[in-house]
């Protein structure tokens, strides 16, 4: 039913009636009790509204941590879907691993995807992002690098770049060269920036480095992350596997 519904404002979706391949994750705003569409929770009575939702492949060969994204129109404008986005990628760094949206992209979810690239890559520079280290080395008990090097070391490769927002490698450069802050140095891709031209791009470029998820309120079914990680570990030892299933869209939009 999701998939249909969104067929209904995504012009480039495709739908396959085999859903069991994907994850479907909804999002709910509280509302007031008069609000049109929302329905009552038996636990509390507490009334929701259906704002938009996000689905992903259990397993995927490209390491796609996205396959559809919609937020009803509604509640467009209001930063929703930059935390569906967000909790995409969060969810990706517990798997220990990096990825990013089915490609390609329409130009709506380039504009989505490119605005949540430059805010989470500044805020790694500015050493936003060793809080965020910490709870998933709490939460998931991974280390993939060290929280103390990230704040004394301020020289970024894209490799480590990638680790710490898991996005991947291509999006990484291309954000970087976006924003004008790629260089090299021995004929490597290196960032060294200073806070203040950092300061000056996000002036530009009207970033708010400070929006961020409130990790203290993500409940994750570990179940169902192991679950994910078997199944891409089958998928990378099969080389004959294919995601040719698709309960999504061909396009994140």
């Amino acid at each position: 039913n999701l998939c249909l519904l969104s067929k209904l404002f995504l012009d480039q979706k495709t739908i396959y009636y085999d859903i069991g391949g994907f994850l479907f994750y909804v999002l709910l705003s509280k509302q007031p009790a008069t609000a049109v569409g929302s329905f009552s929770s038996p636990a509390d009575a507490t009334e929701y509204t259906f704002v938009g939702y996000f689905s992903k492949e259990k397993s995927s060969v490209e390491r796609n941590n996205l396959a559809c994204i919609l937020v009803l129109p509604p509640f467009r404008g209001q930063s929703y879907g930059q935390l569906l986005i967000e909790l995409s990628y969060e969810l990706t760094k517990m798997e220990g691993t990096i990825g990013g949206p089915e490609q390609p992209l329409s130009s709506q979810g380039f504009h989505s995807y490119r605005s949540y690239w430059r805010r989470a890559i500044v805020q790694a520079l500015l050493g936003v992002l060793p809080q965020a280290e910490k709870y998933l080395r709490h939460s998931c008990g991974r280390k993939q690098h060290s929280s103390e090097d990230v704040v004394e070391q301020r020289v970024f490769s894209l490799s480590r770049l990638a680790q710490l927002t898991g996005i991947r490698i291509e999006d990484v450069l291309f954000t970087l060269e976006d924003l004008g802050l790629l260089g090299n140095w021995h004929g490597k891709h290196m960032v060294c920036i200073a806070d203040d031209t950092i300061q000056q791009v996000i002036s530009t470029r009207r970033i708010n480095p400070g929006m961020r998820m409130d990790f203290n309120g993500l409940q994750v079914d570990d179940d169902a992350i192991q679950e994910s990680l078997s199944e891409q570990e089958s998928n990378d030892s099969d080389p004959n596997s294919s995601n040719s299933d698709s309960g999504s869209s061909a396009d994140s939009s």
